[in-house]
Order: C-alpha cells, then sequence, then structure tokens
C-alpha cells in the first residue's frame, strides 16, 4: 500500500513539472553581397504600439562585403527580422534602382521578385549560422532592381 502510494505521488509530481523550451538570442542583419553600395533605410516599431509607428531603425550606406547593424531578440526559434517592420527600401548608389518593400502592399511592384520582402520573411532568404542571419543583398539583386520614382 505504502509503495503504491509512493508511485502515486512520484507520477503526480512528473505530470506537474513544466519543461521551459529554451529560448536563444538571435541576431539578424542586413548584409550588402553585391559589387555595388547601397542606400539601406528601414523603417518600423520595435514597442509594438497599437498604432504601429514609422520610427527609424537603420538608415545607413552599405558598401560591397558590409552588414547592416543587427536587430536582437530572445526566442524559441528564429522569427525573421520579428520586429514590426513597415518600409524598407534599397537604393543603389550608382543609378536610380532599388526596392521598396512596405507592410501595407506586401506584394509592392517595387519589392523584391526573386525572393521575399524582409518584412515578412521568416527563415529561407536568410543566410547565417549560430544565431547569426542576414539578408542578403546580391549581385542579382542589384542587376534585377527596378527603376525607382
Amino acid at each position: 500500500m505504502i509503495r503504491n502510494l509512493i508511485y502515486l505521488v512520484c507520477f503526480s509530481f512528473f505530470l506537474s513539472c513544466n519543461v521551459e523550451q529554451d529560448q536563444y538570442l538571435y541576431k539578424v542583419n542586413f548584409k550588402n553581397t553585391s559589387n555595388t553600395p547601397f542606400h539601406l533605410l528601414v523603417l518600423g516599431d520595435t514597442l509594438n504600439r497599437s498604432e504601429p509607428a514609422n520610427d527609424t531603425l537603420i538608415n545607413v550606406l552599405l558598401n560591397k562585403g558590409e552588414i547592416s547593424p543587427y536587430f536582437s531578440y530572445k526566442s524559441h526559434f528564429f522569427e525573421g527580422f520579428k520586429y514590426e517592420l513597415t518600409y524598407v527600401k534599397v537604393q543603389f548608389t550608382n543609378e536610380n534602382k532599388g526596392y521598396v518593400c512596405t507592410k501595407s502592399t506586401p506584394s509592392s511592384d517595387l519589392c523584391f521578385m526573386t525572393k521575399s520582402s524582409p518584412i515578412y520573411s521568416t527563415g529561407e532568404v536568410f543566410i547565417g549560422n549560430d544565431k547569426i542571419y542576414s539578408y542578403e543583398i546580391t549581385q542579382e539583386d542589384y542587376e534585377n532592381a527596378h527603376v525607382l520614382p
């Protein structure tokens, strides 16, 4: 009888344990792997306000091989940029070509056509490992860029 009581107590203890999933620190950025420098402007809302703002998150010129500042967050799994990005503009400096992606028009005619928009991407277009990932702007992106208004 005592043995059954001990088994019941142990069984109840194991059922009541809550195993938490590990959270990992992810770092995400933009990287220029094209041969042409570009200006990168990223707007969004990192505070998750009820009315999303268009705060300037990144405003930088990236030369070949350079990376933008990182976005960092903790999560159980990789979630792309995770933050509430609302606008991404890549404009190559040698001519008026590039990309404009917005949250309000995800399939914009000026956004990337050969890969997912950085605003909505969660995995397949990111390159990286060890919890550090880059959304790469490639030479192919330069060659396929839209003429900007």
